[in-house]
């Protein structure tokens, strides 16, 4: 075999050591070691391992587990700990499990596979309801304190009149349109003359001088264009004037019996009225269309129109009048003034506005539209009724409503709506739509407003501390939902950015909701919630509840909170999972049925498209203690659980964790690295009889080695004393071998003819590391179980962990006064009857060793840091490379698990590798 170079001159100095060795005059001395050299380190000059480096696959951490503790002490609670979730995992065991309760806590180390990020306590309280919380692994070594409660405060019932989602509409930038409270101002009539000022001549009867009062007679019919001469003057319609133009500057009054008809060219705007009044009882007529751009205009009568009627942006105010209708029957009310009131009732086929100027309308009264209201760069405030027949449309608009908006659809665009009313849109089929890229859309929902419809979309935030219902509820946009009361959705919920403060999100509301008691059954889920854009993030405060069929995570990263001084519900019936990212909770309560995950190829949950949780107490739905109470009215006084209290029955523990040990045999020397020699599993250890009774079982699997080699198990940080033995080795019955400190169990003196028995003892023929059809050497294996009950059931639990399970081979029986020559993994020490003289011998540094002059670094590790034997954990038994295969060949990651110390994405290399494995023909 191949010496590297820098091994040349060390074997020249320790040559003549080994050859006086061999040259001695007892050729053979049972109580003399010989030296063994070192040798080329088959898997390459390049494959060293990093200082530190441990070769465990296993991670140990103390578990200090509390209980909030409702009954001081009486009983105590179960603690159970999980490897896999049990709420939907239906195979889960516990790995450990005891009581807790106040004043006492549960402490237990546990040792799990390092590809483990996550372990799960399920608590059992004394009136047998059962929280699952789920914790992430620490460091190893490291402790785990688990908290199995929420650290708030106590829920109490909810009352009403929440302000805390306008508050943040106006953190986010939201400025609401100010509410400048008008009131109807009916203007001073002066008295009107019996007769007409005279005109200027006798020739021009219809041109008059400055502040002359001109008189339309009651009775009379008169279509004469009235004209100054110079300033202004004052028209009174007494009886009927029928108006083509008006050219000068007047102040206009229809009174009590009056009427003006008006019928102007198509293009004809009247600029020249300073002030128009119809007084009670006065009649206004446009039998064309109709424009005005100036003045202000008081409508005290009814306004008939058949034709368009604008009010252009120069027109100072029009005001409507309570009991006053303007019915503009087939054509387009705009309402462009720089201020527009309606305190009486307004009906037009359309209304359109856009001025591009903010004018303002205001509305105390009714307007009625049958089909579309359009309203561009306005301010409109409702305190009274708008209906809407066909679209309700803003565009850069401010809308502030504190009555009854009606509307079959509503579109806004870039605009701010402020609801201290209804606003009302079909709820069979009406859409509220938005532009999909919001910049500063806004829609905010005060105390005691409520919002219905059938479909909301585009892109919007909406803040809401009261009521809104609707069947669809989506957003295309990454805006926000801040929601801190009721919101009733009754098909899907689609929307990324959530936020609720003591608000619930669910399907129908009962029309006779119970308040005085629990409701939450009366509630419906929502069938769908699901999310829209990622990043996806939903924060659930103070009590909020989400209660869903089912949750849809159809984008990822998702991230749901809870936040606030009382714990907040998400209650799902299944969880969709079809995006390949993961799904993180935190702090919430969180209860599904069992089994409520379903994936879309080619996610699984396990690899991607993780479900994790950390401070959550997950419950089967309605399992929860804790009790929730929402601003909307939803109650749900927790799960009472059974009304005897008493302790919880403690379970059978059990780690089902396959533990493979794969050990080469030529130490202190290197061996050719199959990692074949024996391949020891050990596939299930289990605690019953209240944990004191330790059951392990395994099987010798393979024997690579051409010598006789046995195996045994060295049990660490326990004691033999008390203990009883059952079960079944080589040899029979297990026995606790003597002069040993620790407990040793020896499972096979032979492992060849343990796995093979009808073979003789001298055979040493491989056994399963070449695969051939009809071999007698091929087979299951040699099957052994040690049954150990202890005295108490904390022994057992030690006893069964992992870390102090000390598997080794013997590869050499005792000679002489040398002890027998074991194989551990690595920094794990030989037993008492195990030898120590070949430490620091050949490749060995289990002590310094002079051979190549490297100092210790722990037992069974050699000079580059390798080892001799590893455990293996995983859901089953590890396939071993078949003889004359070295491991890094057949398991082409294994080099880079080795050279970069352990590294926590490189632990899957047990996963990959090629068809040189062995398979059992």
């Amino acid at each position: 075999m191949k010496i590297f170079k820098r091994y040349y001159a060390i074997i020249a100095l320790v040559a003549p050591f080994l050859l006086a060795a061999c040259a001695d005059n007892d050729v053979y001395n049972p109580d003399k070691v010989r030296p063994v050299p070192p040798v080329e380190n088959p898997l390459g000059e390049d494959f060293v391992a990093p200082t530190g480096f441990d070769w465990s696959m296993i991670t140990t951490v103390k578990l200090n587990i509390e209980v909030k503790d409702e009954f001081n002490g009486m009983y105590n609670y179960l603690a159970e700990v999980f490897t896999t979730n049990p709420l939907t995992d239906a195979t889960a065991t516990p790995i450990a499990a005891d009581y807790a309760k106040a004043g006492k806590n549960y402490v237990v180390e546990i040792s799990i596979p390092k590809s483990i990020e996550r372990v799960y306590v399920r608590q059992t309280d004394p009136k047998q309801r059962k929280e699952v919380y789920e914790f992430v692994v620490p460091g190893n070594g490291e402790t785990l304190n688990c908290k199995l409660y929420y650290s708030g405060g106590t829920t109490t019932r909810a009352g009403t009149g929440s302000t805390s989602a306008a508050n943040a509409a106006i953190a986010a930038g939201f400025k609401e349109l100010e509410d400048n409270n008008y009131t109807v101002e009916t203007p001073d009539i002066p008295t009107a003359p019996d007769k007409s000022d005279d005109p200027v001549s006798q020739y021009d009867k219809n041109k008059f001088n400055d502040g002359a009062r001109i008189v339309v007679p009651a009775g009379e019919v008169s279509s004469v264009i009235y004209q100054m001469a110079s300033g202004k003057g004052t028209i009174f319609v007494k009886g009927t004037w029928k108006v083509t133009n008006i050219y000068s500057n007047f102040d206009i009054y229809v009174l009590n019996g009056g009427k003006i008809e008006i019928a102007t060219p198509s293009n004809k705007t009247f600029t020249t009225v300073s002030k128009f009044v119809v007084e009670k009882g006065g009649t206004v007529e446009c039998t064309s269309n109709f424009a005005a751009n100036y003045g202000d205009w008081f409508i005290g009568g009814d306004f008939i129109a058949n034709g368009d009627v604008t009010f252009g942006a120069s027109t100072s105010s029009v005001t409507i009048a309570s009991g006053v209708t303007m019915s503009i029957n087939n054509g387009t009310l705009k309402p462009c003034s720089k201020v527009y009131k309606n305190f009486g009732t307004i009906t037009a086929a359309t209304i359109t506005a856009n001025m591009g100027s903010y004018p303002e309308i205001y509305n105390a009264g009714a307007i009625e539209v049958a089909g579309v209201m359009d309203l561009v760069k306005m301010n409109f405030i409702n305190k009274g009724e708008l209906t809407v027949g066909q679209w309700f449309k803003v565009d850069n608009s401010k809308v502030l409503n504190k009555g009854q908006l009606s509307s079959l659809n509503l579109e806004f665009t870039t605009s701010t709506f402020s609801n201290y009313g209804a606003i009302l849109v079909d709820e069979q089929t009406g859409v509220i739509k938005t532009n999909n890229t919001s910049n500063g859309s806004f829609i905010v929902n005060h105390d005691k407003g409520i919002i219905k419809g059938y479909h909301l979309s585009g892109g919007v935030s909406v803040y809401n501390d009261s009521y809104g219902e609707f069947t669809i509820f989506e957003n295309s946009s990454v805006d926000m939902l801040y929601n801190s009361c009721a919101l009733i959705v009754k098909e899907k919920f689609n929307w990324g950015n959530v936020t609720l403060d003591n608000g619930s999100i669910t399907g129908e509301k009962p029309e006779n909701l119970n308040t005085s008691g629990s409701n939450a059954d009366q509630w419906k889920p929502v069938p769908v919630v699901m999310s829209n854009d990622s990043p996806i993030q939903y924060i659930l405060k103070n009590g909020s509840v989400i209660k869903a069929t089912l949750l849809h995570i159809n984008r990822t990263p998702s991230n749901f909170r809870g936040e606030g001084s009382n714990p907040s519900l998400l209650q799902v019936g299944g969880v969709r999972i079809s995006q390949g990212g993961d799904t993180n909770l935190k702090d919430l309560v969180i209860e599904m049925p069992e089994n409520a995950f379903t994936y879309d190829p080619p996610y699984n949950g396990i690899n991607n498209a993780k479900w994790l949780t950390s401070g959550c107490s997950t419950t089967g739905w309605g399992g929860s203690k804790n009790t929730f109470s929402t601003c909307g009215g939803y109650y749900y006084s927790g799960n009472e659980g059974d009304p005897d209290p008493e302790d919880p029955e403690k379970p059978d523990v059990e780690d089902k964790t396959v533990y493979t040990y794969a050990f080469e045999d030529q130490w202190p020397a290197y061996g050719d690295f199959d990692m074949n020699d024996i391949v020891v599993s050990i596939d299930k250890m289990t605690a019953t009889n209240d944990n004191k009774k330790l059951s392990i079982k395994g099987h010798i699997r393979a024997v690579g080695s051409s010598r006789k080699t046995g195996v045994g198990i060295q049990f660490l940080n326990v004691s033999s004393s008390g203990v009883t033995l059952a079960g079944k080795v080589q040899n029979g019955t297990p026995v606790f071998e003597s002069g040993q400190n620790n407990p040793v169990v020896i499972i096979s003196i032979n492992a060849h003819k343990h796995c093979n028995p009808n073979i003789a003892d001298d055979d040493f023929s491989f056994y399963n590391t070449i695969p051939s059809a009809g071999s007698q050497y091929n087979g299951n294996g040699a099957e052994f179980e040690i049954i150990m009950t202890f005295p108490t059931a904390e022994e057992a639990t030690k006893a069964m962990n992992v870390k102090n399970l000390d598997v080794f081979i013997i590869s050499k029986e005792a000679q002489g006064n040398i002890g027998r020559t074991e194989v551990h993994m690595a920094n794990y020490a030989p037993t008492n009857l195990g030898t120590t003289a070949l430490f620091g011998m050949s490749n060995d540094a289990s002590a310094n060793n002079t051979m190549l002059n490297v100092s210790k670094k722990g037992y069974y590790i050699s000079t580059e840091g390798l080892a001799w034997g590893i455990c293996i954990p995983n859901t089953e038994v590890w396939k071993w490379p078949k003889e004359y295969m070295m491991i890094t060949g057949v398991y082409p990651d294994f080099k880079n698990w080795v050279i970069n110390g352990g590294q926590t994405e490189d632990l899957d290399w047990i996963s990959n590798h090629t068809n040189d494995i062995f398979v059992n023909p």
